[in-house]
């Protein structure tokens, strides 16, 4: 049997089977996951209060550079080896947690200590409704729900390349410019968490299915990277109305 997920990290899992006899368990997939957000927070943490903007400002813009690239890496190396998705899951999280210290450290520099709280808070809060939306069945995963939000992320990613461009030709000092930017915003966290919906989904297949134990490791990835993708946009809508009170 083959399985085609949205997440990426899903996508090429090719057959689920393999030859282990002990199969993937949620609780397996819970521990992983509760690992990989550990080793991202504690770094984050670390590498977030060592940070100093003002002196190291050359070493911060390379740091928020090299951290995505090595962590997108890694994705990749874990969908295309699940024999040792393990350790490019590990290298993920060290990577995201660099990636995230900067981005937090950044925010808080710019907004305030509370800012990186409200978001933390934020997204457990998201995660937790939209588990009890799935786990009672409020909200079904279905065919063309997948399609739709699929449609929706390439939506989403025109979208930001637009904003790209109107970063760099100076566009967002406009109101309509200023205004798309909200808009984009706001749309990347509804999506991101519905996204959540799907990563629930792929686990509840993937488990009930067979798969081997192996796959734990590739079941929580995917839902890590989506929990990490709604915590950046929430920091980023928090920012905006923070911004906006003042």
């Amino acid at each position: 049997m083959r399985f085609r997920g949205a997440n990426p990290v899903y996508s090429r899992m090719g057959d689920m089977y393999s030859d282990s006899t002990i199969s993937a368990t949620y609780g397996g997939v819970t521990q992983k996951t509760g690992l990989l957000l550990g080793i991202i927070a504690v770094i984050a943490l670390y590498f977030g209060s060592s940070l100093d903007f003002d002196a190291n400002f050359g070493m911060s813009i390379i740091t928020i550079i090299a951290a995505p690239i090595i962590a997108i890496i890694a994705l990749i190396l874990a969908h295309r080896n699940v024999q040792l998705a393990w350790m490019f899951a590990l290298i993920y999280a060290t990577m995201e947690g660099v990636f995230l210290g900067f981005i937090s450290a950044l925010f808080v520099y710019l907004y305030g200590t509370e800012i990186v709280m409200m978001a933390l808070l934020a997204t457990f809060g998201v995660l937790a409704g939209m588990l009890f939306l799935y786990s009672t069945g409020l909200i079904r995963v279905g065919n063309y729900f997948r399609r739709a939000m699929f449609s929706m992320l390439i939506g989403l990613l025109f979208a930001g390349v637009i904003l790209m461009i109107m970063f760099m030709l100076g566009g967002l000092n406009t109101q309509t410019g200023y205004s798309l930017y909200i808009g984009i915003v706001v749309l990347s966290v509804i999506i991101s968490s519905l996204y959540l919906l799907i990563d629930f989904d792929n686990i509840t297949k993937l488990v009930e299915a067979g798969a081997g134990k192996e796959y734990e490791w590739m079941l929580s990835l995917g839902l890590v990277v989506t929990i990490v993708w709604l915590y950046i946009e929430l920091l980023r809508l928090i920012a905006i109305i923070s911004g906006r009170r003042k």
